[in-house]
C-alpha cells in the first residue's frame, strides 16, 4: 500500500509558488497582482475612479469623431464660398457681355452640381448635412432624368406664372419688371419652407448633439436647410434654368442683380457657419485639453492606490526563486536517501 502525505515542506514549496506568482506578477505590471486583496475595503475606491477614467476616455474617442466632422464641414463650407465668391465675381464681369447669358449659365450650372457635391458629402457613410438624418441623401441631383422635385418646382413655377417653359424663345418677351417679380415671388418660395424641404432637402432642421465633456453638449453638425445654402442654391439655378440665354437685356440684367445680391448674402452667412463651426471644433479641443488634466488627476491617484515598487517587487521574485531552488534540491536528496546506501 502507497500512502501520499502531505509535508510541512510541501505547504511551504507551495506557498512560496503562491508568492513567486504574485511577486512575477506585480514586477512586470507595477500593480497590485489582486486589488481586492491589497487594497481590502479601499478597494471601492480605485473602482471608481476606473469608471470615471473609463467614462472620460469614451468622451474623448467620441470627440475624436465629432472633430473630424466638423472638420469635413468646415472644409466643405470653405470649398462652398470660394465657389459663391468665384460666381460672384462672375456674375459682374458677365452682366453686361454679349456673350454673358452663355457664360453664366454654363457657370452656374457647375456651381450648382458643385453645391449639391459638397451637401451630400459623407464621413463613415454618414452625411455631414443631413442634420439628424444622417443616413438621407440630403440633395437630389438637380440635373437628373427625369427631373427630380426641385427641377420640377421650378419648372412647374415658371410655366404657370410665363405661360411658356425656360427654352421658348418666347422667354424673349418677358419683361424685366415681370421677371423680377417672378423671381421675387413664387421663385423665392421655392426655397423657402416649407417648400424647399418638399422639393429639395431630405436633411432635418434639428443638428447632431455630441456630448464632448461630462457636463457640455454642443451641435457638431450642420443641415443643407441653412439659409445661406438655400440662397446659394437659388442663385445658382437662376442662372442655369431659367432661360437666361433667351431672355432680352433688360429682363437678363434684372435676373444676373438678383442673383448678385443673393449670392452676396449667401456668402456672408456661410462665413457665419463657417465662424459656428469653428467655434464648435474650438470647444472639442478645449474640452479634450480638460479631460486630459483630469485622466492625469486621476491615472496618478489609481497608481497611488494601485501601484508597487517594482524594484522590492523584482527584489522579492529573486528571493523567492532561491528559496524555491534551495527546497527543491532538499527535496530532491531526500528521495535520493535510501538504507540500501548504508548497507
Amino acid at each position: 500500500m502507497t500512502v501520499s502525505s502531505i509535508s510541512t515542506r510541501a505547504l511551504s514549496e507551495s506557498k512560496t509558488q503562491n508568492a513567486l506568482s504574485t511577486a512575477q506578477k506585480e514586477a512586470t505590471t507595477g500593480r497590485l497582482a489582486d486589488v481586492g486583496v491589497g487594497l481590502g475595503f479601499r478597494a471601492g475606491q480605485t473602482v471608481s475612479l476606473r469608471n470615471e477614467f473609463a467614462r472620460l476616455t469614451a468622451i474623448s474617442d467620441t470627440n475624436a469623431i465629432a472633430a473630424a466632422r466638423l472638420k469635413a464641414t468646415q472644409a466643405a463650407l470653405e470649398g462652398l464660398t470660394d465657389d459663391a465668391e468665384a460666381f460672384l465675381g462672375a456674375l459682374l464681369g458677365a452682366r453686361d457681355s454679349s456673350n454673358g447669358p452663355e457664360i453664366l449659365a454654363s457657370e452656374a450650372r457647375g456651381r450648382l452640381a458643385s453645391l449639391i457635391s459638397a451637401i451630400n458629402t459623407a464621413v463613415d457613410g454618414t452625411y455631414l448635412f443631413g442634420g439628424i438624418n444622417t443616413e438621407k441623401t440630403p440633395l437630389a441631383n438637380y440635373f437628373s432624368e427625369p427631373p427630380p422635385a426641385s427641377r420640377q418646382a421650378v419648372n412647374d413655377a415658371f410655366f404657370s406664372t410665363f405661360g411658356v417653359n425656360q427654352s421658348d424663345p418666347a422667354v424673349a418677351n418677358i419683361a424685366a419688371a415681370d421677371l423680377q417679380g417672378f423671381l421675387d415671388g413664387a421663385f423665392a418660395a421655392l426655397f423657402e419652407k416649407p417648400a424647399w424641404s418638399a422639393n429639395w432637402s431630405m436633411a432635418s432642421d434639428t443638428n447632431v448633439k455630441s456630448r464632448i465633456s461630462i457636463g457640455e453638449t454642443i451641435e457638431t453638425s450642420s443641415n443643407a436647410n441653412e439659409s445661406a445654402i438655400r440662397k446659394l442654391a437659388s442663385a445658382y439655378v437662376m442662372l442655369a434654368d431659367l432661360g437666361g440665354e433667351n431672355l432680352n437685356t433688360a429682363a437678363f440684367q434684372a435676373l444676373v442683380d438678383t442673383a448678385v445680391r443673393t449670392t452676396a448674402l449667401a456668402i456672408q452667412e456661410l462665413t457665419s457657419l463657417r465662424a459656428k463651426t469653428g467655434v464648435a471644433q474650438e470647444r472639442i479641443e478645449l474640452a479634450n485639453e480638460r479631460m486630459m488634466i483630469q485622466r492625469n488627476v486621476l491615472s496618478q491617484h489609481i497608481v497611488d492606490l494601485e501601484g508597487v515598487d517594482q524594484y522590492e517587487a523584482s527584489v522579492r521574485v529573486t528571493s523567492l526563486l532561491t528559496q524555491l531552488e534551495t527546497a527543491y534540491a532538499l527535496t530532491a536528496r531526500l528521495r535520493d536517501m535510501s538504507i540500501l546506501h548504508y548497507l
